[in-house]
């Protein structure tokens, strides 16, 4: 009798698999066990055969023709390295993490779903950047929500990206269109040389970082939208972009579970990300726009375009295969005054 109510005990969670998974019958929830199992199992056996961790599964770390694979450390199933570089400073993390994996000049590592690597040799890192695959890497959920993924900086490579590329070098940092901004880059100079020596005059520090952003800012301002700022006469509209453009590099700054495990997004927003994004993207667009449609009423005039037009006229004038709509033009557009501030 006890001996038959011990198996009854030990056997009465069988019983209750099928409520606790939906299930209607316990062959449905041994199935389901199943599925979950293999899962499991396919995922740690992934992520301890592949050197670097389970984001360089399927030989991605290894080069054509290459017998060993670029060494680097597995960290932990599914989060990969994440947690290691949380602790103390990145590069000496990433300093003993190359150390534990023996490697020296190329180290490959996950963070989540993401590879990444480590180039320790100058050589070794010029070839990276200038490779085109270097183009596809993974683009942050925050550059994405503020339109970074249709600019030059950020596009993946191919036809577009081959666009905007040659848009730039042909319109915008051609020898001819640099000489023919040369004034306004003086003027720029001129204008901070005064400002620094009438804050010399008063016998105080002389703070040149704002100077020289106030400088940079014209500089940009001047030869993308044909305009400069005073921030005597426009502190309302500067502070406002500079606003902008703040906001935009911290939420491009911050760090973002879902980036590296794109999953998450679906049920979490950590940092307000996307709540963040979704707000300032409306104020972008209002700010941009109507600095493009004020260059369309000013073609509509019967302007010519001239060497010395700002890149707003340009990309208006542009036809054929080479032209842009409105929110590509945004987007571009946006990416160049943000590195001016």
């Amino acid at each position: 009798m006890a001996m038959a109510m011990s198996n009854k005990d030990s056997g009465w969670w069988l019983f209750t698999i099928p409520a606790f998974l939906g299930s209607e019958t316990l062959l449905d929830a041994y199935i389901i066990l199943s599925l979950i199992a293999a899962f499991v199992s396919v995922t740690l056996l992934t992520w301890a055969l592949s050197p670097g961790g389970s984001a360089w599964r399927n030989g991605r770390n290894r080069a054509p023709g290459a017998s060993v694979p670029i060494p680097g450390p597995r960290g932990l199933p599914v989060l990969g390295s994440l947690l290691d570089l949380g602790r103390g400073l990145a590069h000496r993390r990433l300093a003993a993490l190359a150390a534990s994996a023996g490697a020296r000049t190329l180290m490959a590592f996950s963070l989540g779903s993401t590879p990444a690597v480590v180039a320790s040799d100058p050589r070794i890192a010029r070839e990276i950047l200038a490779s085109p695959g270097f183009a596809d890497r993974p683009v942050k959920q925050s550059a994405r929500s503020l339109m970074f993924g249709r600019a030059i900086g950020f596009a993946p490579s191919g036809a577009y990206w081959r666009l905007l590329r040659r848009i730039a070098a042909s319109h915008l940092f051609s020898p001819r269109r640099v000489a023919a901004h040369e004034p306004g880059r003086l003027a720029d100079c001129a204008a901070m040389i005064r400002a620094v020596a009438a804050e010399s005059d008063s016998g105080g520090p002389v703070h040149l970082r704002s100077h020289l952003q106030a400088a940079a800012l014209n500089n940009i301002m001047g030869s993308v939208f044909g305009r400069r700022y005073d921030p005597a006469r426009d502190g309302a509209e500067l502070a406002e972009l500079r606003d902008m453009v703040g906001e935009g590099f911290e939420l491009l700054g911050a760090f973002n579970f879902s980036d590296y495990l794109p999953w998450l997004s679906y049920f979490y927003d950590h940092n307000n990300i996307v709540r963040r994004c979704q707000a300032l993207v409306p104020r972008v667009r209002n700010f941009v726009k109507a600095i493009i449609d004020q260059h369309k009423l000013k073609r509509l005039s019967g302007a010519n375009i001239s060497d010395d037009a700002d890149f707003v006229d340009v990309l208006l004038s542009l036809e054929g295969d080479e032209k842009l709509d409105e929110d590509d033009m945004i987007a571009v557009l946006w990416v160049l005054f943000s590195i001016s501030l």
